[in-house]
């Protein structure tokens, strides 16, 4: 899944985000853009919400596949569909920042989503994850960062275990007592499953430069 990822302050653009961004003075703590995700014809894609949209819905969230559309959502043993119709989603879910979800269309695509960072400036937000069990997450700040990075701070126990989709099967990594094995790449708008060892509070901080 190819991202691109462009945040905007009021007037300045936020540094650390992305390796691409030029580090600045940041005017303002309500931080608004957009993230743009690509899904492959008839393939599963699998995506999160980056944003905080204001209503979260999947009619506003991603409106535009074509009718036959299907959006999976993890519930920790199986997932609950959605389906496109002409009229919207049926049912129409609502999915929170950081939330992870299957995406399949019969066309290749794009979709954007827009809305502000979950957090402020300084901020930090919490994702509690159960213990033994995969959860589908993604992070609900948009950064790019590796498993190991300081920025994703995906601070879990050895033994835990990261999925990353690839379009027609999963990359896995393992959490080893020097680090994650093989450090893998998350990006904005990715979602991907992490079983923690034992139950964690998964921690992220928006840090600006």
């Amino acid at each position: 899944m190819r991202t691109k990822t462009l945040l905007l302050s009021a007037a300045a653009m936020v540094a650390g985000l992305l390796s691409s961004q030029a580090q600045s003075n940041v005017y303002s703590a309500n931080i608004v853009g957009y993230v743009t995700v690509t899904n492959a014809a008839a393939q599963y894609a699998l995506w999160s919400l980056p944003l905080d949209s204001g209503t979260n819905t999947l009619n506003s969230l991603v409106p535009n596949p074509p009718t036959g559309s299907t959006i999976l959502v993890w519930t920790g043993s199986g997932y609950s569909s959605s389906t496109k119709s002409p009229g919207g989603w049926l049912p129409n879910m609502t999915l929170t920042p950081g939330q992870g979800f299957f995406v399949r269309s019969s066309v290749a695509g794009t979709n954007t989503f827009v809305g502000s960072i979950a957090v402020p400036v300084g901020g930090s937000t919490t994702n509690s994850l159960a213990g033994g069990i995969y959860t589908l997450v993604g992070s609900p700040i948009p950064y790019t960062d590796t498993l190991q990075g300081t920025n994703l701070n995906l601070k879990v126990a050895t033994g835990s275990s990261v999925l990353v989709w690839g379009g027609t099967g999963y990359s896995g990594a393992t959490k080893t007592p020097v680090g994650w094995n093989p450090n893998l790449t998350i990006t904005p708008g990715e979602g991907f499953f992490v079983r923690p060892a034992s139950a964690t509070n998964w921690v992220q901080t928006l840090i600006v430069q």
